[in-house]
């Protein structure tokens, strides 16, 4: 568990890297949803704070991770869903036809933020089985139960 919390912690900790290299390389590995640069920078203010309170309240570690990268799953969906679904609308109004990402981009994010999501939720689950066994069906019965 210890390793895993110190893993969610260097990532959300190591946000304000992702957004360097991003601005460096023209690589956006984190945060591809988000095309203008300063609204990136907010969610990078964000994500930095969200590795401030992990670092300073380990027990949130899990949580953080499981409702930031499932909002992050959800942002990349939408941005390439709403492209495709309109582009019916865009070629009848004779606009230009394209998608706003490159395929390369977005399965770096999407793949961090599934691996993420998926360690943040493993390790909640862990914490709440740890608290509430019966919920798991081990022993010690639930409170329900006569």
């Amino acid at each position: 568990m210890l390793k895993e919390l110190r893993l969610i912690q260097a990532y959300y900790l190591g946000s304000p890297l992702f957004f360097l290299f991003g601005l460096w390389w023209g690589f956006e590995a984190r945060v591809t949803f988000i095309p203008d640069s300063r609204y990136r920078f907010a969610y990078y203010v964000v994500l930095s704070f969200l590795g401030l309170l992990t670092f300073f309240r380990p027990q949130t570690g899990p949580w953080v991770a499981s409702g930031e990268s499932a909002l992050n799953l959800l942002l990349i969906m939408a941005w390439i869903l709403v492209p495709i679904y309109s582009l019916t609308d865009v070629a009848l109004e004779g606009g230009p036809l394209g998608v706003p990402y490159t395929p390369r981009e977005v399965l770096m994010n999407a793949g961090l933020a599934g691996l993420f999501f998926l360690v943040g939720f493993y390790q909640a689950q862990n914490t709440i089985l740890k608290k509430l066994p019966w919920l798991g069906g081990q022993k010690g019965g639930s409170p329900w139960s006569s």
